[in-house]
């Protein structure tokens, strides 16, 4: 970055037929007009320590997902998070800030899996997240009726994961056609606080990145009227099609959790014959998330002559008529929940998350 010529300018000239390139591999495949983001959870410091690192050996930018009131923390959830300079040094060199939310807060709705009577207190549901968060008021709905308490608290009994409320919910609900959300006031605190507060602080933030994968055409609805990019809309899959890439419909899956190197591989193999967007994330405290690892997967990625882009570069250059439209309301905030797709298929079985 900085006066020297970035990679970027390079592999542009390349496509020119300009200049050669020389990798830290010694060599790489023809350039291919495919691309690839690399988008970092969270904000912990090891996106500074080992993913920073691996990406200036190749003069790659990423983008990383801030939750606002980590950052600075010390010793929390067994590591400690980026404060502002880090923050601003990696955007200094290129790299992306995105908002990951006020609290690390999960945007989708969640199905009831069991009927509720008017007396009950408790619902059981298909992942407790918002039960996390004591306080905060849920929604209630089945598109016809809906119904607004407080959480009070959360856990698991022999029926299966629950939350529990401050009241009554004074009507019955259907389990197959009922869910639980955040409303609308707590969805604009999650996401317009938290892009308010990093702007605050002078960074240039146009994109989120959902909290647990969690995001449904409930949290689309409010990412479309907040910002311009939306980097895991869609989790299960990295390889975004060219020719119909909408910036707030993201495809993202991990390149080192939950999948092996052959997988990666054959992925990228895809994204550089497609001339297709790939984007891909991590969470960088994890054990096996190493520096050698994150440097391994830009080797392959430089290999087939894919260009590294951060989530707004990529949206300008793929987005086309989908990005000239962002941040559009589509009126449908309110609208029937009955048959909403549920996108948020993260952690499966056997997967280990964790929660604040």
């Amino acid at each position: 970055m900085g006066t020297s010529l970035s990679r970027r300018h390079v592999l542009a000239a390349i496509g020119a037929g300009g200049i050669a390139l020389t990798t830290p591999a010694q060599g790489r495949a023809d350039s291919s007009a495919g691309a690839v983001v690399f988008v970092y959870d969270d904000g912990p410091i090891e996106d500074y320590t080992q993913a920073f690192p691996a990406h200036q050996a190749f003069d790659a930018p990423a983008s990383t997902g801030i939750v606002t009131e980590w950052i600075g923390r010390e010793n929390f959830m067994g590591t400690d998070w980026m404060d502002l300079e880090h923050l601003r040094e990696l955007e200094d060199a290129g790299w992306e800030i995105l908002s990951h939310t006020t609290e690390h807060t999960a945007l989708g709705t969640f199905a009831l899996t069991a009927d509720v009577e008017p007396s009950d207190r408790r619902i059981h549901v298909e992942r407790n997240r918002h039960g996390y968060y004591r306080g905060k008021d849920l929604e209630i709905t089945d598109g016809d009726h809906t119904v607004r308490r407080t959480v009070v608290d959360y856990g698991t009994d022999d029926v299966g994961q629950y939350i529990d409320l401050d009241e009554p919910l004074e009507r019955a609900f259907a389990a197959e056609e009922t869910v639980e959300r955040y409303p609308a006031d707590h969805m604009e605190e999650f996401l317009l606080e938290s892009r308010r507060e990093l702007e605050s602080y002078g960074f240039d933030v146009d994109g989120i990145l959902c909290p647990y994968d969690s995001c449904d055409d409930w949290t689309v609805e409010f990412v479309r009227q907040y910002y311009e990019t939306n980097a895991n809309a869609n989790h299960g899959s990295p390889i975004n099609d060219p020719g119909d890439y909408d910036p707030h419909e993201t495809n993202r899956d991990y390149f080192i959790e939950f999948t092996t190197r052959e997988a990666v591989k054959a992925d990228l193999d895809e994204i550089a014959a497609r001339d297709a967007l790939g984007v891909i994330g991590a969470h960088t405290f994890k054990e096996e998330v190493t520096e050698d690892r994150i440097y391994e997967t830009l080797q392959w990625v430089d290999d087939r002559g894919l260009e590294v882009l951060t989530l707004r570069e990529a949206a300008e250059r793929f987005g086309g008529t989908a990005a000239s439209a962002r941040s559009q309301p589509t009126g449908r905030l309110t609208g029937p929940v009955r048959g909403m797709p549920h996108r948020d298929r993260f952690p499966g079985p056997g997967r280990v998350w964790y929660r604040p």
